[in-house]
C-alpha cells in the first residue's frame, strides 16, 4: 500500500501540481483547498505527511498546523509548509508552529521529492 499525502493549498494550479508530483513518486494523494478542510480530513483519515501552504483564506498554514499538533490529531505527523516567500521569519514561524520543514514555491523538484521521502522514510 502507497504513503497517503495530503496536499492543503486554495491556489488550484499549486494543488494539482503537488498532488501530480506526488503520484509521480508513488504517493496515494487527497486534497484539501481550506484549512477547516484540512483538520476534517486529517481527523477522518489520517495521512502519512501534510503538504501545507501557509497563505489560506479561512484558517492560515500556521493555524492549522498548530491545530494539526493538538492531541488527539497527530504529534508525530510530517508536515511540510510551502510559502511564496521564505524569509527567516516565516521559517522560525512554520517550525514554532509544529512544522518539519518549509519550502519556498517555486521549489526545485528533485529537492522537494528528497525532503518530501526524508520525511516519510
Amino acid at each position: 500500500m502507497s504513503l497517503h499525502v495530503l496536499v492543503v493549498d486554495d491556489n488550484e494550479v499549486n494543488l494539482m501540481l503537488v498532488a501530480k508530483i506526488l503520484q509521480m513518486e508513488g504517493f496515494r494523494t487527497s486534497a484539501a483547498r481550506c484549512g477547516r478542510e484540512a483538520i476534517q480530513q486529517v481527523i477522518q483519515e489520517p495521512p502519512d505527511l501534510v503538504i501545507l501552504d501557509i497563505n489560506m483564506p479561512d484558517l492560515d498554514g500556521y493555524s492549522v498546523c498548530r491545530r494539526l499538533r493538538e492531541p488527539p490529531i497527530s504529534a508525530t505527523m510530517p508536515i511540510v509548509m510551502l510559502s511564496a516567500t521564505v524569509e527567516e521569519s516565516d521559517r522560525q514561524a512554520a517550525l514554532q508552529a509544529g512544522a518539519n520543514d518549509i519550502i519556498s514555491k517555486p521549489f526545485d523538484m528533485e529537492d522537494f521529492r528528497q525532503r518530501v521521502r526524508m520525511l516519510v522514510s
